[in-house]
């Protein structure tokens, strides 16, 4: 329980240093992505990184702050370079269901 209330927070922080407000992602792709980090041991950066390259390109607020992230995080090692891959590939199990193949950002 309190794993994945760890890993939620961690994985909020890092949407935030991709300049992604974690109030703007729909709740049931963070939930099946949250689901996904722990089944499969990624690190919230990780697990970031799938919702970033859900993201249409032309709806992040901070496009540049968020690449510089990127190339930040794969500096320091902090996302594997296999996951980071896989990230940009889309190569997750995520459910089908509604929100969660859909646009990353809630409409309002």
């Amino acid at each position: 329980m309190f794993k994945k209330a760890w890993f939620r927070i961690g994985l909020d922080f890092a949407l935030r240093e991709l300049g992604i407000p974690s109030n703007t992602v729909n709740r049931q792709l963070h939930r099946a992505v949250v689901a996904l980090g722990l089944s499969e041991g990624f690190n919230p950066r990780e697990a970031a990184l799938i919702i970033y390259f859900r993201t249409p390109p032309m709806r992040l607020f901070e496009a540049q702050k968020a690449q510089n992230t990127i190339v930040a995080w794969q500096k320091s090692q902090a996302v594997r370079q296999g996951y980071f891959g896989r990230a940009v590939r889309q190569e997750f199990a995520l459910p089908e269901v509604p929100g969660v193949r859909e646009s990353l950002f809630q409409d309002s």
